[in-house]
């Protein structure tokens, strides 16, 4: 593992841990009525495809600058495909709590999305 990925992970690591502190100070309190059950596999879900996704355009830039554009689009695209995938199966079975689901996912989507768009452009000044 490189140095970038290596610090990577550390950073996502702690950024997953912050919003589990948040989430944990606010769902009980302000946010009782969107907590759902499925919140934690959410986030675990996102943050591990955010991980892995990073990981695999550091290593395309690493190893070839010119696959950098490619790799980090083919991620993107098969990140969303992932969590669609994971939308529509979640919702098939409980479609109760719609708009709660839906609010959580896009908050920790665009969350982490900021947080690797930052890490991507940190990585590109390099």
């Amino acid at each position: 593992m490189s140095d970038a990925s290596r610090k990577f992970v550390i950073k996502i690591g702690l950024f997953t841990l912050t919003i589990i502190i948040i989430s944990a100070v606010l769902f009980p309190t302000i946010l009782n009525k969107v907590y759902l059950a499925v919140f934690p596999i959410q986030l675990l879900l996102i943050a591990v495809v955010t991980t892995i996704g990073h990981l695999w355009v550091i290593r395309a830039a690493d190893q070839n600058p010119m696959k950098f554009t490619t790799a980090f689009m083919a991620s993107v695209t098969l990140k969303l495909l992932v969590y669609l995938f994971f939308m529509l199966i979640y919702l098939l079975f409980d479609h109760t709590q719609v708009i709660s689901f839906m609010l959580t996912f896009i908050v920790l989507y665009i969350s982490f999305t900021i947080f690797e768009v930052i890490q991507v452009l940190k990585f590109i000044k390099k």
